[in-house]
C-alpha cells in the first residue's frame, strides 16, 4: 500500500507540474505526469521489471500510454497481460521475494501487487 500512495502522490505532484495553464489536463500531460510518477517510485523501491512486484504492469501500462498517444484501453491490456504473467516471473523485490519462488510457480500465484494495479487500472476504464 505504501508503494500505491508513494505513486499516487507522484502523480498529483506531476499533474500539478505538467498541466497546461487552461487548467484542463490534455492527456499528454497525463502521460507526463504517469512518467514522473514512476519516477518518483524508482526513488523509493529496489524494483525494476521484470521483479515480480506492481512496478511491472505498472510501468507496461505508463510505457504503452507514452508510446501509444495516449491508448487508455491498448495500456490497460498491456498492464492485464504483465500482471497475469508475473505467475512466472522470479521473485526479485516486494512480498513474494519472501515466498519460496518454486512454490509461486507451481501453484500460479500472480503477485498481488501487480493484481492490484490491472484491477485500479481495469476499473478506471469502467
Amino acid at each position: 500500500m505504501v508503494k500505491f500512495s508513494i505513486f499516487f502522490s507522484g502523480l498529483a505532484q506531476g499533474l500539478q507540474h505538467n498541466a497546461p495553464t487552461s487548467g484542463k489536463v490534455t492527456s499528454e500531460a497525463w502521460g507526463q505526469a504517469l512518467s514522473t510518477a514512476l519516477g518518483n517510485l524508482y526513488t523509493y523501491t529496489r524494483a525494476r521489471p521484470p521483479s515480480r512486484t506492481l512496478v511491472d504492469p505498472l510501468s507496461v501500462f505508463i510505457q504503452s500510454f507514452v508510446t501509444s498517444k495516449n491508448n487508455y484501453a491498448e495500456s490497460v491490456a498491456a498492464a492485464v497481460k504483465m500482471a497475469e504473467a508475473t505467475r512466472d516471473l522470479d521473485p526479485k523485490a516486494g512480498r513474494s521475494a519472501y515466498v519460496e519462488s518454486d512454490r509461486l510457480k507451481k501453484e500460479k500465484i500472480p503477485d498481488p501487487g501487480a493484481w492490484g494495479v490491472k484491477t485500479i487500472l481495469e476499473n478506471l476504464a469502467a
